[in-house]
């Protein structure tokens, strides 16, 4: 099952802030309650892979084991001082954010007012959306090396019709409303992106989040969009990992 998150597409925005941890009770409450799986597993990047790790932290029980390729940050860098490796990829990711966090700032502090010119221009939308793809997929500066454009204008009509870019927006607007999250204690796997904000990315940070990690690889290839861009690459990873977690 691939579902939406909550606030995307055609998924409601649920009641009260939109955190990650209220994004996790949603699909559980989908997994659980209305699909009736006693134990599941879960996969996301970006959002969807800090949602992945909240399924993991709150339901132990239920959740038999999570796969990200983003790696989760811990609640608190404090339990020890940090590695070289770990200090210099923050260091560079500060550095990062600072030629692209332009998309994030806005969404944070004033959603609505971009959100009323993407839902009212075609174009703006597409230039929003596809300024992602172009950037964060591993296509070498050749964008349609990765995606053809019927993917793209699937992608941009799914927001376009559905009217969900502002609704897409409200976790980073209530991102303060985010609570410390648990340790991943779960069975966690890794397929690491090939991204700019991923470039190094040291496993001793993972580590601090996930008392577990079974999987771990860098493939070298596939961005932030890992599911489109290399799909057998990633299947395969995914069915390793969950295969060997199977009783029998």
């Amino acid at each position: 099952m691939v579902p939406s998150l909550p606030g995307f597409l055609y998924s409601e925005l649920p009641k009260g802030p939109l955190t990650r941890a209220a994004m996790a009770q949603t699909l559980h409450l989908l997994m659980t309650d209305v699909l009736g799986y006693q134990r599941y597993g879960a996969f996301g990047g970006d959002v969807g892979g800090v949602v992945t790790g909240w399924l993991g932290a709150l339901y132990p029980e239920q959740v038999v084991g999570i796969h990200m390729i983003h790696p989760p940050f811990p609640a608190s860098f404090d339990s020890h001082p940090l590695s070289p490796a770990e200090q210099a990829y923050l260091d560079a990711e500060a550095a990062y954010d600072e030629t692209d966090g332009g998309y994030s700032a806005i969404m944070g502090t004033r959603p609505d007012t971009i959100a009323a010119a993407l839902t009212d221009s075609p174009a703006g939308l597409a230039a929003w959306l596809v300024d992602k793809y172009r950037d964060w997929s591993d296509n070498h500066g050749d964008l349609e090396s990765r995606f053809d454009r019927d993917t793209l204008l699937t992608t941009i009509t799914l927001y376009w019709t559905s009217g969900a870019i502002g609704s897409s927006f409200r976790q980073y607007f209530d991102f303060d409303h985010n609570s410390p999250r648990p340790a991943i204690t779960v069975p966690a796997a890794f397929t690491v992106s090939t991204e700019p904000s991923q470039a190094n990315f040291p496993r001793e940070i993972a580590e601090r989040a996930c008392t577990d990690i079974r999987h771990w690889s860098e493939p070298g290839t596939g961005g932030h969009f890992m599911p489109l861009e290399e799909p057998d690459l990633l299947a395969g990873e995914l069915r390793r990992f969950f295969t060997s977690l199977r009783p029998y």
